[in-house]
């Protein structure tokens, strides 16, 4: 009798255990037993393997692409990125199985939950704004997306299906603007090789191999990213999960491959190859991460202590858009808790509907402050999405405009009417910033 009694309590106990997380995992969308699972894999290949030689060849390509003039405050964070690189390449194969899909929350900044410390997997002008979610893909096959959109929802959207999980060619997408959300909020999204003209379906073809979905929030504080699940409708009798082998060759190619698509082109041939100080004119791709909805800006800075870069954007037709500072390893720092990034809801327009941001390492006491976070070089690339497919040269179109100043200047070349902030005002600004982020850990 002890021992039947013994085992009730245990599988009471489970079952209470499992009804709990399930409660509290319906809080928060990112929060889910699959992302946990996914994450713990990543973390336990991650500490297995050393991948020693392929961050040697990653570091090489990176200081090669910067400059091999490299000061000691830009070395000094280059091991890490080079760490958080790594960690991407495993995240991006844990979730390939395309007969057992999963829902993976990636290209994110490191963080503890599920009692897990999870590294930073970001890799290339991560956006504080956007939630990257991937699912696994075969064109053989037929998937069904369901998701929820709660109120209010992101403010841009965006479902694509991609070739390679390194240099992301875009093959098809379906854009936020194009999906039916019923009145309860929900969706259903089908994925299969049928050419059906039909709501909410997405054609994959031969090239496709990934569902890559990008939740951007515009108030981090009130907007919520989607809820997504995915199911296999097509027969997977006979097809075993892949084994742990395979994911581990698969990370070593996806860290072979961004070595050349990051380090080589996205730093080297996207960024560094412009004027420093110099933002590019805003460009259409379906290359290295990017839409063919969306305009990029790549540029590079290096500023004294008592300099600024600004910088003066035209949003043109976009629906969104992001003006970022990375550090110069093109990785974020500390986004929840430093103004390193402003959005289309979270800036302050000048009067003819232009924005211009200040990037400086001290605090100018403009609203428009992008904190470098005592970096005297880094990285930018602006983004404006929710564009037409095909790119514009109409006065309308996405520009940018760049000076750089010294700080006693500023106040001579800021518009009249620009928005300035009391210390008071920039600390409350800052606190909803990192009210917001958290937010996405939440449990």
């Amino acid at each position: 009798m002890r021992l039947s009694i013994s085992r009730l309590q245990v599988a009471v106990t489970a079952f209470i255990a499992i009804a709990s997380a399930t409660t509290e995992l319906e809080d928060n969308p990112l929060a889910t037993l699959d992302q946990r699972d996914l994450d713990a894999l990543a973390i336990q290949i991650n500490q297995d393997n050393s991948f020693v030689v392929l961050k040697a060849e990653a570091k090489a390509a990176y200081q090669t692409a910067h400059g091999l003039l490299i000061s000691d405050e830009a070395s000094s964070s280059l091991d890490a990125a080079i760490d958080e690189l790594t960690f991407s390449s495993i995240q991006k194969a844990v979730n390939t199985d395309v007969y057992y899909p999963k829902v993976y929350w990636v290209d994110a900044g490191p963080r503890t939950w599920f009692g897990l410390d999870v590294p930073g997997g970001r890799y290339s002008y991560d956006n504080p704004d956007c939630i990257y979610r991937t699912i696994p893909i075969d064109h053989r096959l037929s998937y069904i997306v369901k998701g929820y959109r709660y109120s209010p929802g992101p403010t841009d959207v965006t479902f694509s299906l991609i070739s390679d999980p390194n240099s992301q060619n875009t093959v098809t997408s379906l854009s936020g603007s194009n999906l039916v959300v019923d009145s309860d909020g929900s969706y259903t999204i089908t994925i299969n090789n049928s050419s059906e003209n039909s709501t909410n379906h997405i054609q994959s073809t031969l090239l496709a191999k990934q569902l890559f979905i990008r939740n951007n929030l515009g108030d981090w504080t009130t907007e919520k990213p989607d809820s997504i699940s995915v199911q296999l409708t097509s027969d997977a009798s006979g097809h075993t999960p892949i084994s742990n082998a395979t994911i581990l060759a698969a990370a070593k190619w996806n860290l072979q491959e961004s070595i050349i698509d990051y380090g080589v082109g996205a730093l080297g041939l996207k960024t560094t190859i412009n004027a420093v100080n110099t933002l590019s004119s805003p460009s259409q791709s379906s290359t290295l991460g990017t839409l063919t909805s969306q305009a990029s800006s790549f540029g590079h800075y290096k500023l004294d202590d008592d300099e600024a870069l600004v910088a003066t954007l035209t949003p043109g037709p976009a629906d969104y858009w992001v003006f970022p500072a990375t550090n110069p390893w093109i990785i974020t720092t500390n986004p929840g808790n430093s103004q390193v990034s402003l959005n289309s809801v979270q800036s302050a327009a000048n009067s003819n509907g232009t924005y211009t941001f200040v990037v400086s390492l001290q605090d100018p006491g403009v609203y428009n402050w992008i904190n470098t976070t005592g970096l005297h070089e880094g990285t930018m690339m602006v983004r404006w999405q929710g564009l037409p497919t095909s790119s514009s040269s109409s006065t309308d179109s996405p520009a940018i405009t760049t000076q750089v100043v010294t700080l006693a200047e500023l106040s001579s070349i800021l518009a009249d009417g620009t928005r300035f902030v009391t210390p008071q005002e920039r600390a409350e600004q800052l606190a909803q910033r990192a009210k917001g982020y958290a937010q996405r850990l939440e449990f």
